[in-house]
């Protein structure tokens, strides 16, 4: 069988009901389809490479001094505009998973980290994707939390577990490498293969977070490539009313790989491929309620350019025989 990554290959992928996906807002194909496809793999119990700690590779990412015993393995930084909302319940979920020591073998979670994004728990009313359009909810906003976590283990060589992309793209995010998170029904997991203990470092300010994971090197460098927007897909105009609407610009869905190089002695040792869907991003209006008008109802209002489009919350596609099932949706991903 194929390996990849120095273990089995097996399809990543999050498969979404269509009831899941109406509440998720997770149309389409996945929750962020990743499957893991390639060339063979680096042996992962090879002895670490001789030479002098590589520089974490990137331009998104900046060089974290180490205390001594431990490397950077990777730093990862992700910006965004500041609102009062995101910058508290970021700096919540950085105290939350700051420090942690994820030992050889062990499986980190966000959820499990960070816990539910409740009032009790520190978190505070934001703003989240529900059903392919933005909503007020508490802990809105941690999802860059999520990204930054994501692209730091991506960069460390680590082996993913369980991530989902936001259903539709958010522009300050890396096209197919990001990922957000719903308490109870989609968490961000990875596990440490390194063969050693990894730290986690994180910290953020009022229009950045940033997360440094520190060990063992087991590469020189681990780099991204991205191809080509396919598959894409108009957004259409909808207009919404009740409290929680939220205006939306539109951005096109499309499909997108990525693959995830590995480097060794100046040599490629192995290389996964994720792939990601996303669906349009409807214009959404704000309109006042009116009498006869359900409160929070989306009502489809075609562009002129491009018509209607099927509901977000049709069939999905036929899963892989390899694929885990995850569990039905209770919450919204957070923005």
């Amino acid at each position: 069988m194929r390996r990849a990554h120095g273990r089995k290959a097996t399809t990543r992928i999050a498969l979404i009901s269509a009831g899941t996906a109406a509440v998720l807002g997770l149309g389409g194909i996945t929750a962020g389809s990743a499957a893991a496809l390639g060339t063979p793999g680096p042996d992962r119990t090879a002895a670490p490479t001789a030479a002098p700690p590589a520089a974490a590779t990137g331009a998104d990412r900046a060089a974290t001094p180490a205390p001594a015993g431990q490397q950077v393995l990777s730093t990862f930084t992700v910006a965004y505009p500041a609102a009062p909302y995101r910058t508290h319940n970021i700096a919540r979920a950085v105290e939350l998973i700051n420090g942690a020591v994820v030992e050889q073998g062990d499986i980190w979670s966000f959820n499990k980290a960070v816990g539910e994004r409740t009032l009790e728990n520190g978190f505070v009313d934001g703003i989240m994707i529900n059903d392919g359009r933005y909503v007020k909810s508490p802990g809105g906003g941690v999802s860059a939390v999520a990204t930054t976590m994501y692209n730091a283990m991506f960069f460390a060589g680590l082996k993913p577990v369980e991530h989902g992309a936001h259903s539709f793209y958010i522009e300050r995010y890396p096209e197919g490498r990001e990922a957000t998170v719903a308490w109870g029904t989609l968490d961000l997991r990875w596990q440490n293969d390194s063969g050693h203990p990894v730290t986690v470092r994180a910290s953020s300010t009022a229009n950045s977070v940033t997360i440094t994971l520190l060990g063992t090197k087991q590469y020189d460098e681990v780099r991204a490539t991205k191809g080509p927007r396919t598959h894409i897909t108009p957004p259409v105009k909808r207009t919404v009313t009740g409290p929680t609407c939220e205006p939306q610009t539109p951005l096109e869905g499309f499909d997108v790989s990525v693959d995830r190089v590995f480097v060794r002695g100046g040599h490629e040792v192995g290389r996964e491929t994720f792939r990601t869907h996303y669906t349009p991003r409807d214009e959404i209006v704000c309109a006042p309620e009116s009498p006869t008008a359900t409160p929070g109802t989306p009502t489809p209002t075609p562009t002129p350019s491009t018509g209607t489009r099927p509901a977000e919350s049709g069939p999905a596609s036929a899963p892989s025989a390899s694929a885990p099932v995850s569990p039905a949706a209770s919450a919204s991903p957070s923005a």
